[in-house]
């Protein structure tokens, strides 16, 4: 019987040790570290992390007569179309690009100033990998909604057997692509804000996040409102994490630009 899939302890090692650094303090950095704003913020995590872990491991595979008296007609009229689908090459897919989305941040350590300033920029983004994988383990295990595949009567019978059946609501994929790309976004444009490639930073990072959760669907895994959630719970940890850690005496509102056409374009603004 396969069981849900939990962060091992290690993570929170490297974690813990990483922050027992003297934190790194270079003048152009935008984020600082606070002690003790760090240890309520990973201990939050662990928490929440505990709390789904419990929820997730006391859910009982759905029986064969569970499964019979299933009905696609039951699930609402916009997640109905996933019900239809199923997708070894998408859910594959969507593990190497998950995979993509959530090893981009740590490329931005090859840039000189974001080297110089690696711890804090490394605590934030572990602190935002911790709750974009710990946050949906809460939700699936208290709704323990049933996935789309189950409802296909193409999808192996034995699959829907397996305890991670009933973990649709909501896209954890989905969420830990959203929060690494507004992450990796959202600190590019803090540490250069006169760079060029933000909106092609932006735009490219969301795209991918976009087609993990666009694959997620084709998959069978999620329907459309589990990524739509997860898309936004994603993106609200990728942007708060850094906010959180903002320097009072650096300016970092993210001034995102760029022309559609020749006479036509658009800015936003994000000021925190």
């Amino acid at each position: 019987m396969k069981k849900p899939r939990t962060i091992p302890i290690s993570v929170i090692i490297i974690i813990l040790v990483i922050y027992s650094f003297s934190p790194s303090v270079i003048a152009q950095s935008p984020y600082k570290l606070d002690t003790k704003k760090e240890w309520i913020i990973f201990g939050s995590g662990l928490v929440i992390g505990g709390i789904g872990n419990y929820f997730t491991q006391k859910i009982n595979p759905l029986t064969t007569e569970e499964i019979s008296a299933l009905s696609r007609q039951d699930v609402n009229a916009f997640d109905r179309p996933a019900t239809y689908n199923y997708s070894k090459s998408a859910a594959r897919w969507s593990d190497v690009l998950v995979a993509s989305c959530i090893i981009f941040p740590p490329t931005l350590l090859s840039q000189n100033l974001i080297r110089e300033d690696w711890q804090t920029f490394s605590v934030m983004y572990l602190q935002t990998v911790m709750f974009a994988n710990f946050i949906p383990m809460v939700s699936k295990g208290r709704v323990k909604r049933i996935r789309p595949y189950v409802y296909n009567e193409d999808a192996p019978f034995e699959k829907k057997l397996e305890t991670d059946a009933q973990l649709s609501f909501y896209s954890g994929h989905t969420t830990n692509a959203f929060a690494s790309a507004v992450f990796f976004s959202t600190t590019y444009s803090h540490y250069y804000p006169n760079s060029r490639w933000k909106p092609y930073i932006w735009v490219g990072s969301l795209g991918l996040a976009s087609m993990v959760g666009y694959l997620r669907f084709e998959a069978g895994k999620h329907f459309p409102s589990d990524v739509l959630v997860g898309a936004v719970v994603g993106s609200t940890i990728g942007f708060f994490i850094p906010y959180l850690h903002r320097s009072k005496n650096s300016d970092t509102g993210t001034d995102v630009s760029f022309s559609l056409l020749q006479n036509v374009g658009f800015q936003l603004r994000f000021q925190f």
